[in-house]
């Protein structure tokens, strides 16, 4: 156990304590028992404490300016982290102090580390006076580790379809840029932006190239999400109508398919409207017309593909009136396609063998045996009289083999 100057140290403490007093004993400019005791003191709450009165905290403050002045980034950077890591200094001394501790990083080139500091600063002081600054700066660093994502974008022009992420051989000697997983890193700093700045000079980009490296990797629900806030909370943005075709893009393709839940199709078909009636950009542009012309026509398709099927569903399970009535309802809708077409077909092929005298039962069990016991016990009906809507068995026609929900082929602009 020690006791020094007025605090008593036990366990492991004590060796530290005492290691520390001898260093503010021996430090320069301690010449006299009070400077003995500030000095320890200094020391003692750096070491165990996260605040302490610092009385130089101007001065060291001054003297990092200084030495960030005249490009000692590396001294200057390790004043401001103890500044700014002291909790018993001003909030303003504090916030600035990590400014500079961001800013220290980055000139060193230290990118990822810079980014963390900004996104601390941001965390701690959200209405700072250095909220807008940082975000500018994270977006430039963003926008350098974006290089080779439009690297890549060129490299692979030829590929068609979903460019899948290729991850690349890490350089740890490299600082500039995250160890691993660079894009994430960059996705993260990007969302980071628009969360901290809604309403900031970079926020609409930050969304825009969250929104298209989704598209690029096939993450259509993520990029839907990213153009479709850009579209609704950026109406002035230039980005807007390229938001608007990539969202109406990423809806379609974001359904995974007739089988399943088509709520986004018919999301993306009110976008369209939308962009048709508000967005003359699209409407004026030839190109970006006829792109919103084929996304149309693919949202239909898929459109007319779900129902197609839920009629084949009626149809295969023994519940010919409802088979009969999507099939007229696929027909009516969706004229002038294929799948109006073979609607029709099965609809007059459905009704009948619905007419005829020995229906199929398709395969529920229930109905089966209400068939055979009409067809033993059941009274005969005269020929052409119109019997009830019996079920229908699909093996009476080979299934028809559809062909996949069309999709709008075709790359958009690039991005800003």
């Amino acid at each position: 156990m020690a006791t020094i100057v007025g605090r008593t140290f036990r366990g492991p403490e004590q060796p530290i304590a005492v290691l520390l007093a001898l260093l503010a004993l021996g430090s320069p400019g301690c010449k006299t028992w009070t400077s003995f005791k500030e000095r320890n003191a200094e020391l003692r709450a750096m070491v165990f404490e996260s605040s302490y009165e610092d009385r130089r905290s101007e001065e060291k403050f001054a003297t990092a300016q200084q030495l960030f002045a005249e490009g000692e980034y590396s001294k200057a950077q390790d004043i401001f982290t103890k500044l700014a890591d002291n909790k018993a200094n001003s909030t303003d001394l504090a916030e600035n102090s990590r400014f500079m501790q961001a800013e220290c990083r980055r000139m060193r080139a230290q990118y990822p580390e810079a980014v963390d500091t900004y996104h601390k600063l941001l965390n701690d002081f959200p209405t700072g006076a250095h909220r807008r600054e940082s975000c500018m700066r994270m977006y430039e660093i963003a926008d350098y580790w974006l290089d080779d994502f439009r690297d890549e974008l060129e490299r692979r022009a030829d590929e068609p379809g979903i460019l899948h992420w290729k991850p690349r051989m890490p350089n740890p000697f490299d600082k500039s840029r995250p160890t691993l997983d660079q894009e994430g890193r960059t996705l993260e700093a990007l969302e980071r932006i628009h969360t901290q700045d809604v309403t900031g000079p970079t926020a609409d980009k930050a969304l825009f190239w969250c929104g298209y490296v989704n598209y690029i990797r096939g993450n259509f629900q993520e990029a839907d999400h990213f153009f479709s806030m850009l579209a609704e909370i950026h109406k002035e943005s230039p980005l807007r109508p390229q938001a608007l075709a990539y969202a109406i893009h990423a809806k379609n393709n974001a359904t995974g398919g007739a089988e399943y839940d088509n709520r986004k199709c018919a999301e993306a078909l009110q976008l369209v409207h939308v962009a048709e009636a508000s967005v003359p950009e699209l409407t004026q542009n030839p190109e970006m017309a006829d792109k919103l012309t084929r996304a149309k026509f693919a949202i239909r398709m898929q459109q007319a593909e779900k129902d197609f099927r839920t009629a084949e569903y009626y149809e295969r399970t023994g519940h010919p009136g409802s088979a009969v009535f999507y099939y007229e309802l696929v027909r009516r809708r969706y004229g002038g396609t294929q799948y109006s077409e073979m609607a029709d077909v099965k609809k007059e092929r459905l009704i009948t063998l619905m007419n005829s005298g020995t229906p199929a039962t398709g395969i529920d069990p229930f109905a089966k045996v209400e068939s055979k016991w009409n067809e033993l016990f059941g009274k005969k009906r005269p020929p052409g009289e119109e019997q009830s809507l019996p079920r229908v068995d699909p093996k009476l026609e080979p299934a028809t083999v559809l062909p996949a929900a069309m999709t709008a082929s075709g790359s958009l602009p690039p991005g800003p």
